[in-house]
């Protein structure tokens, strides 16, 4: 898989330090002395794309690092939904303009930043496209996908069972999966769709997402009965932030209804999972807003990073028309109905609700510190 290369500057920026505070935390820091983000490379492809066919490579057997086990929607998704027409939300990631990989950005996503943290070049492979379970572990995340359900995708719970029938089968090591193992759970959102924008209920609000988080937590608990050491649980990020919900004031302002809904997710989630031994939560909310919440002001509230995006609200790739999608097209004239940014290296979102990969390396490179000191692999 070929990366995209990163501007200098980028990546000179993001080894500086954010103020984010992970629930089970120590203060975040930059990448480390010496330790270079992925996605360094040649340039490949259109827009920053990898030129990744989809086809997953093997990781060595001779890997001895965590085994990594990833679970969620689309923020770690690498290629579990198939590809097939005609085109739709959940199967375009294969597709231009996205990386071609089964990846819903232009390149990589959360779950390839973890890898990488954890001694790995990429994301271990997709589920759907192998049929070896390596040292390196395997991702089950399906974009589009919750703890309820979605037509088209699988939810968090059937992803774990899944998961749980390779261990039962023998083809998941169980001594290794108690000695040397960790899970992502991202949960981004998707489920919070069911939720009428409008709602003004304070109390219905903060009832559905005390029932979200419920089912996270209890989804987090099988994981640990199932034999996993460690997880890392993403909070929620401030969706109201999103393109898709920004779009409404053409991209200058956050639906604040929605991010109160995020909010309350958090205050639930920090709740549940308080007790809970071998558990992070990864404060994925701090580090969106570190950048989104600073989209008046042009000094980025006097934070290098914010800086480094010149679009903070809007995305690369938005479709023509309001209800559609990026990467959507006439299914008769088989003309796009989205359009491109010419360098998404200043966007930090790729799509509707998507980052860049370059917006992902501003959010994970100040959480890197907080999961390898989690993890044991600094002290």
């Amino acid at each position: 898989m070929n990366l995209p290369a990163i501007p200098p500057l980028a990546c000179a920026l993001l080894l500086l330090h954010l103020n984010v505070s992970p629930v089970e935390s120590s203060p975040p820091q930059g990448l480390g002395k010496g330790r270079h983000p992925p996605g360094k490379g040649n340039h490949h492809g259109h827009n920053g794309h990898s030129g990744d066919d989809g086809h997953q490579h093997d990781h060595s057997d001779d890997y001895n690092g965590y085994s990594f086990y990833v679970f969620g929607d689309s923020f770690a998704d690498n290629g579990n939904l198939v590809k097939m027409n005609p085109r739709s939300q959940l199967n375009r990631q294969w597709r231009y303009p996205y990386g071609l990989s089964g990846r819903f950005s232009n390149s990589l996503v959360q779950s390839d930043f973890i890898a990488y943290m954890l001694g790995q070049k990429k994301s271990p492979p997709a589920h759907r496209l192998t049929r070896k379970v390596g040292r390196a572990g395997l991702n089950f995340a399906a974009g589009g996908s919750g703890v309820f359900d979605v037509p088209g995708t699988q939810t968090l719970a059937r992803q774990i069972h899944t998961f749980h029938k390779l261990v039962k089968d023998g083809d998941i090591d169980q001594d290794r999966l108690a000695s040397k193992s960790v899970a992502l759970v991202a949960v981004s959102g998707n489920d919070y769709a069911a939720l009428p924008a409008d709602t003004k209920s304070f109390a219905e609000v903060e009832d559905f997402a005390r029932k979200v988080v419920e089912e996270i937590a209890f989804n987090v608990r099988r994981l640990q009965d199932i034999g996993v050491q460690k997880v890392l649980v993403n909070n929620l990020h401030p969706f109201g932030c999103s393109p898709s919900e920004t779009r409404a004031f053409n991209h200058t302002r956050c639906n604040e209804r929605r991010n109160l809904a995020a909010t309350l997710h958090n205050h639930h989630l920090a709740n549940e999972l308080a007790g809970m031994e071998d558990v992070l939560v990864v404060d994925l909310n701090a580090a969106f807003s570190n950048v989104v919440r600073h989209y008046n002001d042009e000094d980025g509230g006097g934070d290098i990073i914010p800086n480094l995006f010149r679009e903070k609200l809007a995305p690369c790739c938005e479709s023509t028309d309001p209800k559609g999608y990026c990467g959507q097209v006439d299914t008769e004239k088989l003309e796009p109905l989205y359009k491109v940014c010419d360098n998404p290296n200043y966007f930090f979102f790729w799509d509707e609700m998507n980052p860049t990969m370059v917006g992902w390396q501003a959010v994970m490179g100040p959480l890197d510190y907080p999961i390898r000191k989690f993890l044991g692999l600094i002290r």
